[in-house]
């Protein structure tokens, strides 16, 4: 098989429907089913490449699922789906009521874990997850710097928590369009861009959560999170400090220059050619 045909049988209906609980053989009956019924145990296992000898076991636990169901038909026993729409619909309302009641569960369970510690996040979805998570629960403020790369997949949170009225201060290397949020663009001088590469995400939120994530590569990601007050301080007064420094800059002008000494002038090199995007 090939590299595109084992992509696409990992996106297809029967690779799904494994994921939410079937059994390989469950799941290649159903499908075979929705496309051809009614028919035999027989004809099932022909048309689903279910072995015969198990055929019947898992035709007795698709009906037992409310996935199928059994017919009388010229003496014999046949089989035909539920149709999909109707089996999704009851299997979503049962997993919502089951998710309800063990969120109940789970709450009474919950021992409240310490923010002061600070927790590592494995995985560039993972870490997208706890930035878009901790953006929906923003009630006042955001401060954010990432790369240009990574906005498109938290604009959507971003003009959501606008649109609540949250204020979003975002940093980036480039301009960056956000309405109702106000960007600041820094160009980064070119001894100082591997660094920044590497320091792909830094989230505060509400002045009392932090994540900062680190790119690995271009598949491989991880993040630390904390809400420990000392932590998320040095955060946030760093972004917002780059907020004023450029200003600070400008109005000293040349003697900037002069004040600043030889071996910090790297650090304030973003600062000297950054600009204000209101």
């Amino acid at each position: 098989m090939s590299a595109d045909a084992r992509v696409a049988c990992a996106d297809g209906p029967i690779d799904k429907l494994v994921r939410i609980g079937f059994s390989e053989y469950e799941a290649k009956a159903y499908v075979a089913l929705l496309r051809e019924s009614p028919v035999t145990g027989y004809q099932l296992a022909k048309l689903s490449a279910v072995p015969r000898s198990m055929i019947y076991e898992v035709l007795g636990k698709l009906t037992a699922r409310g996935a199928a169901m059994t017919l009388r038909k010229e003496g014999s026993t046949q089989y035909a789906p539920v149709p999909a729409q109707e089996f999704l619909e009851q299997m979503h309302r049962e997993q919502d009521t089951l998710i309800n009641s063990l969120e109940e569960d789970l709450a009474d369970l919950d021992a409240t874990s310490d923010l002061d510690y600070v927790w590592n996040i494995e995985g560039h979805d993972n870490v997208m997850a706890r930035a878009e998570d901790m953006i929906a629960q923003a009630q006042c403020r955001i401060y954010l710097s990432l790369l240009p790369a990574t906005f498109p997949s938290l604009s959507p949170s971003l003009q959501e928590a606008a649109a609540r009225g949250v204020q979003i201060v975002l940093y980036s290397t480039e301009d960056l369009d956000l309405p109702g949020g106000r960007v600041i663009a820094a160009p980064v001088p070119e001894e100082a861009g591997g660094r920044v590469e590497g320091l792909w995400l830094v989230l505060v939120v509400d002045g009392a959560q932090v994540l900062i994530g680190e790119l690995l590569n271009e598949n491989q990601a991880r993040a630390s999170w904390t809400g420990s007050p000392l932590f998320v301080f040095v955060a946030e007064h760093h972004m917002r400090t780059d907020l004023y420094l450029p200003r600070v800059l400008a109005l000293l002008g040349d003697q900037a220059q002069d004040l600043i000494r030889e071996e910090d002038r790297e650090l304030f090199a973003c600062a000297f050619e950054s600009r204000l995007e209101a």
